[in-house]
């Protein structure tokens, strides 16, 4: 079953080969089922699951090297996350109070433990920013709403340069190989990603972070600057193939966005004014939609008044152009030359009109 494995007789192969044993004590979780994920093709599946006794359970298993796990009890609940190593690891805490839970045994998880204290620094400076944002704008007060975005994304970059300088800093430790891959890779651009990579010690060559961080960094390369653009096929609104090669011709926007994502819904209307302003010029775009709710994903081309092609493969964060293109994050695009070349990417506001007011002279 999943990870769970046959204890083999022999104390010399268990001493040799002794794998982890994660024990949990739950109070008020009773006779539950309790699953254990691992993060598997970009994704957090299921690979274990057994049935809690008045709220112990155990999982047994392997892993090469230290990696994350999460520990699910009930949908309504939130995960709890371990950094799993090849030893015997406690958890316990009350079903009510998940994210006060304790953690004991991994030497992996005290030290990802100890970074986040660390970063506390940061949340607690964001959740302040976004307190006074929300109040000012309660009270309509744009040019106060604008100092604080511009405070808030300060903070950001200082908090994402501490977490670069820690993971460059600490280039044996497989929690720098997970905070590289799930809080560096969206926020840093192909240089710095890298200089990442490239500084990792051989002994984590192993770890899936580190793989992944890997094949990332190959993705970009393909989407980058003066690169050819990676063809698709995808669906239209009306289940009609479109494929991105037959769109070339003009200056062309690709356009990853999502209706359930409020910055890409905020940007919309710079991409409309854009768009009608440039479209008669040799302008045209594509929306290649993040969603996987049909309804939705047509209410807010409508609601926006976008006008121009759209795509889905319904399939959310797993959608295959975004994976083509190694898009982590959104609103994200590129703009591509008549002859489907990448000349930019990730034009928001004004940046995207300079842009084609330079190349469409």
């Amino acid at each position: 079953m999943g990870l769970m494995v046959v204890l083999v007789l022999s104390c010399t192969s268990r001493t040799i080969n002794p794998g982890f044993k994660i024990i949990g004590n739950i109070q008020g979780l009773n006779n539950d089922s309790v699953f254990l994920l691992r993060y598997v093709n970009e994704d957090w599946v299921k690979v274990d699951s057994v049935q809690a006794q008045k709220g112990a359970f155990m999982f047994l298993g392997r892993v090469e090297i230290p990696e994350m796990y999460k520990v699910k009890v009930r949908d309504t609940l939130p995960t709890i996350s371990i950094f799993v190593e090849n030893d015997e690891i406690n958890l316990a805490g009350k079903i009510d109070s998940i994210q006060k839970f304790k953690v004991a045994g991994s030497r992996s998880h005290e030290e990802y433990e100890r970074f986040w204290g660390k970063q506390e620094i940061y949340s607690i400076r964001m959740d302040s920013l976004e307190n006074e944002f929300m109040a000012a704008r309660k009270k309509n007060d744009k040019k106060k709403q604008a100092k604080l975005e511009t405070q808030m994304e300060n903070v950001w970059n200082s908090e994402i340069e501490s977490i670069r300088n820690h993971v460059l800093n600490n280039k044996n430790s497989s929690v720098s190989a997970y905070l590289a891959w799930s809080r560096l890779a969206s926020s840093s651009d192909l240089k710095q990603l890298e200089t990442i990579k490239n500084n990792f010690d051989t002994s984590l060559n192993k770890s899936i972070y580190v793989k992944l961080l890997s094949n990332y960094v190959d993705k970009l390369k393909r989407s980058e600057f003066g690169q050819p653009a990676i063809d698709f096929t995808m669906n239209t609104a009306d289940g009609k193939p479109l494929q991105l090669s037959s769109l070339y011709g003009k200056y062309l926007l690709v356009d990853f966005w999502a209706s359930w994502c409020p910055p890409c819904r905020a940007e919309n209307p710079n991409v409309v004014a854009t768009y009608n302003k440039y479209k008669a010029k040799g302008f045209e775009i594509l929306g290649v939609s993040f969603d996987n709710n049909r309804e939705k994903w047509l209410k807010a081309i409508e609601d926006d008044k976008l006008t121009w092609n759209h795509v889905s493969d319904l399939s959310g964060w797993g959608n295959a152009a975004g994976k083509l293109y190694g898009i982590r994050s959104i609103p994200a695009n590129i703009l591509l030359d008549p002859k489907g070349i990448i000349i930019a990417k990730n034009l928001r506001g004004k940046d995207l009109e300079k842009k084609l007011k330079e190349v469409l002279k």
